[in-house]
Order: structure tokens, then C-alpha cells, then sequence
């Protein structure tokens, strides 16, 4: 069989041009495959970089806010310590140690301060 009569075959053309087609088609697929996933991607990228300032932006305001509240737990205290000094020197411990019952308080009181949560409320005198 002669070469040229096997390539003039409408069976061997049509087959050429099959695979051709199918080839194409393939080939498209993957490129467009890969177009989309490049696309999911960037965005994915885009949808990550947005949660990161999101998150920075939240963490920057619980920043400013923990640092509003360390200030004002900063005021409070010496405050706090100055009456609880104030008490120590008008009213010393008696001799045999025992806490009186105002003292007691002072202490109760500057402890529940202290605990509190609660900066900006003055602690009770008296």
C-alpha cells in the first residue's frame, strides 16, 4: 500500500481530524482548568489578606482598649494603697497582732476593689 493513497483515505482524514479535535478540546479544557484554579486562588488570596486586616483591626482596638483600662487600673491603685497606708498609720496593729474590725474592712474593701473589674469606681471610705 502506497502512502499517499493511505493519506488520501476519507477514513484516515477523519480520524486525523477527530484526534485533532479531541486534542483541542482537551487542550482547552486545561487551559481553562487552570485559568479558574488560578483564579480561586488569587481569590483565596484576596479573601485571607481581607480576614488579616480585619483581624489587625480588631486586635488594634483590643489593644487600645487594654491600654485605656491598664491606665485607669494605674490611677486607681495608688489610690487603693494610700488609704490602706492612711489606715495603717492612724490605726496600728495592737500589740497582740489581731485585726480590728475596721481594718478589716479596709482590707476586705480594697480587695474587692482591686478584684472588681471595675476601675473607675472609687473605693468606699469608711
Amino acid at each position: 500500500m502506497n502512502w499517499v493513497s493511505l493519506l488520501a483515505n476519507k477514513y484516515v482524514i477523519q480520524g486525523v481530524a477527530a484526534l485533532a479535535l479531541i486534542l483541542a478540546a482537551w487542550g482547552y479544557g486545561t487551559w481553562q482548568y487552570h485559568s479558574g484554579y488560578d483564579d480561586a486562588e488569587r481569590a483565596r488570596s484576596m479573601a485571607d489578606l481581607v480576614a488579616y486586616v480585619d483581624e489587625s483591626h480588631r486586635l488594634s482596638i483590643l489593644a487600645n482598649e487594654l491600654e485605656t483600662r491598664i491606665a485607669e487600673l494605674r490611677d486607681v491603685q495608688p489610690k487603693i494603697i494610700e488609704r490602706y497606708n492612711r489606715v495603717v498609720v492612724e490605726k496600728p496593729l495592737p500589740v497582740d497582732c489581731r485585726l480590728d474590725p475596721d481594718r478589716l474592712q479596709h482590707i476586705t474593701r480594697a480587695i474587692e476593689a482591686a478584684n472588681s473589674g471595675k476601675p473607675g469606681e472609687p473605693v468606699p471610705r469608711d
